[in-house]
């Protein structure tokens, strides 16, 4: 008698003690219906924290795809390449009796305790210190952990891509390509329109969108004259001999010749040359990566584009710059040094220490001359000038000037912008000014510093429990507390910073929608104090001002220009905005006598200083009552 052998049914034991077929449907039928599964299940816990419903579109893409990592990763682990049933794992029951013929010999889900411990979420403190502001991805074309920040996701790609990675991608197909494509090499899907303005700027998206749109129809501008025009390719040649060996050229030569080799249109110009690399004449005998290696030292090194006549007028590190507007705008701050290497510096004018150098052969630090700079992330580190901070990151210099000339954005004064965008540490250079920038800034972060933490202790907030209770972000970090927590803002005249209120105030500035202008952030010792009203006795120091609001003595400066009292303060951080009510609207004075400043003023909505406060007090106190 001949038996057929069964086909091994494995079976799942629920936490409900019911049993599933262990297939996919079957399990994921089964778990849609099953609460206790739900409750039991420690992964399906974890999943069930997440509030989906309240994140943002690039958050869901992103978690989305980290979900569909983790099934890949359990895929392999399911269907591995020799799937074998060992008896450690499996056992099997008597070939006729009932029930599985396979059932799961290691412990299995309904062995799992009834009450699983619970799964605390890590949460990310944030707004902790400035390297707490710093959160690491992994970009999908590098490898590189890299500050989100300069992470980027598209439409058409749910894989998080670094900028450098797409700005050399931009950069590549510029000037090979007819189309820009996603640098991920498992998508290669054509960037919209909207996605590379974003990335370049308008400016330079329609540059190089000309090249390509020139690239794809085949239009050649002349070197000479810049005369443009449709190219055609020359016709068969059967015998074509090199000029210098008199030899026949081999035929990836000839078809190079035919392919690239065009005279300008222009009649008056008719110059011979290569619509590939621009040369002027044609490299007749050798493709351009052979005539351009030719000819590197003849190549400026800021374009890349060959110097037809070299200068020889200029110091020797000049020669390699070509007379283009652009090149000749970025010499003006180069460095006219030849490096022992014998290589022009790549440095600043002026620099006591020459930087390193970038040529391909000579660098061989982590930044090449190709990389981008990482403020700008428009051109390699070798199309401009550098210069080299001390912690080893180099940057264009202009992009540095730019940098610390723009300093932060809003009213309120932080110190971002000080930090190095790669390792979040001081920035600090050799004599130049960069440095006098930087240490002009370290000035003022070291002023800011000192009046954020004499104000907590003068308001006993050195005792909050941020500060003193373990565990806290803040604990046993004063300094950090006060910067967090207080607004400073730079005086518009005399440019010391002064305070601006509490970060609510700033959040409150921000949600209020009001428009910020420098010029209106003075500090009390600027503040145009009316005549008569500065103290002969005791200056400026200690003139009162009255509430804008109300009829209250103001506790509370803000964003520069505006004196709130407590209740009016506390009104306006709770969303209350005391500062958008009409001047018509707010509370009208009852008059001298039952006003409680005890003196006539200017109507609510306007600001006013009431005088000294030490005088108005030992005026108060010799009256009899």
């Amino acid at each position: 008698m001949n038996y057929h052998q069964i086909e091994p049914q494995i079976n799942f034991i629920c936490f409900c003690q019911q049993v599933v077929p262990l297939n996919q449907p079957s399990m994921t039928d089964h778990i849609k219906k099953c609460i206790n599964y739900r409750q039991a299940s420690p992964f399906f816990q974890i999943f069930d924290n997440f509030q989906v419903e309240k994140m943002q579109r690039p958050h869901l893409i992103a978690l989305k795809s980290e979900f569909l990592i983790f099934i890949e990763r359990v895929e392999a682990l399911l269907n591995p390449p020799n799937i074998r049933l060992t008896s450690s794992s499996i056992s099997k029951t008597s070939d006729y009796g009932n029930g599985p013929i396979l059932q799961f010999s290691q412990p299995n889900f309904s062995q799992i305790s009834q009450k699983p411990p619970q799964v605390e979420i890590p949460r990310d403190n944030v707004f902790n210190t400035y390297k707490q502001f710093q959160k690491l991805q992994e970009c999908e074309v590098c490898g590189k952990k890299v500050d989100a920040d300069i992470i980027t996701y598209f439409e058409h790609c749910f894989q998080p891509i670094c900028r450098p990675c797409l700005m050399k991608q931009i950069e590549k197909d510029y000037k090979t390509n007819i189309v820009f494509l996603c640098p991920n090499q498992l998508c290669k899907k054509q960037m919209s329109e909207q996605e590379l303005i974003q990335l370049l700027g308008r400016e330079k998206h329609d540059q190089y969108s000309a090249i390509m749109l020139e690239r794809q129809f085949n239009i050649v501008k002349c070197s000479a004259c810049s005369e443009k025009g449709a190219f055609e390719k020359g016709s068969s040649i059967t015998v074509l001999k090199d000029p210098v060996t008199n030899q026949q050229l081999q035929q990836k030569y000839v078809e190079h010749y035919l392919n690239n080799r065009f005279m300008c249109f222009n009649p008056s110009c008719k110059t011979e040359q290569c619509k590939e690399c621009k040369a002027v004449p044609y490299h007749l005998g050798m493709n351009c990566e052979e005539y351009k290696i030719k000819k590197s030292s003849k190549c400026c090194r800021y374009c890349d584009q060959p110097i037809h006549n070299v200068q020889f007028n200029v110091p020797e590190a000049f020669q390699d710059i070509c007379q283009e507007k652009e090149c000749q705008e970025k010499a003006q701050f180069a460095c006219n040094k030849i490096l022992p290497c014998r290589h022009p510096c790549p440095g600043f004018k002026n620099e006591q220490i020459c930087s390193t150098c970038l040529n391909d052969q000579c660098c061989k630090g982590d930044q090449k001359g190709d990389d981008y700079c990482n403020i700008c992330f428009v051109e390699g580190l070798k199309n401009a000038p550098i210069i080299q901070s001390k912690c080893g990151h180099i940057f264009h210099y202009t992009c540095i000037l730019k940098r610390l000339d723009v300093k932060w954005n809003g009213p309120r004064i932080v110190f971002k912008f000080c930090l190095c965008p790669l390792c979040n540490t001081w920035l600090e250079f050799q004599p130049s000014l960069p440095q006098s920038l930087v240490n002009q800034y370290s000035l003022l972060f070291q002023d800011v510093m000192k009046k954020s933490l004499d104000r907590l202790k003068y308001e006993n907030r050195d005792k909050d429990e941020k500060v003193s209770k373990v565990g806290e972000i803040f604990y046993g970090k004063p300094q950090e507390y006060a910067m967090a927590i207080y607004c400073y803002y730079q005086c518009f005249k005399c440019k010391n910073p002064y305070f601006g209120g509490a970060k609510d105030c700033q959040r409150a500035l921000d949600e209020g929608d009001k428009q910020y202008k420098p010029e209106e952030l003075i500090c009390a010792n600027c503040c145009e104090v009316p005549v008569g009203e500065t103290c002969q006795v005791h200056g400026k120091e200690y003139i009162e001002f009255k509430c804008k609001f109300c009829c209250q003595i103001a506790v509370w400066f803000c964003w520069g220009t505006t004196h709130f009292c407590e209740d009016c303060h506390k009104r306006q951080c709770n969303g209350d905005y005391v500062s958008k009510i009409p001047k018509d609207k707010l509370p009208k004075c009852p008059g001298k006598d039952k006003c409680p400043i005890k003196m006539d003023h200017k109507a609510n909505g306007e600001e006013q200083a009431l005088g000294c406060a030490i005088c108005r007090n030992q005026r108060a106190n010799q009256q009899n009552f």
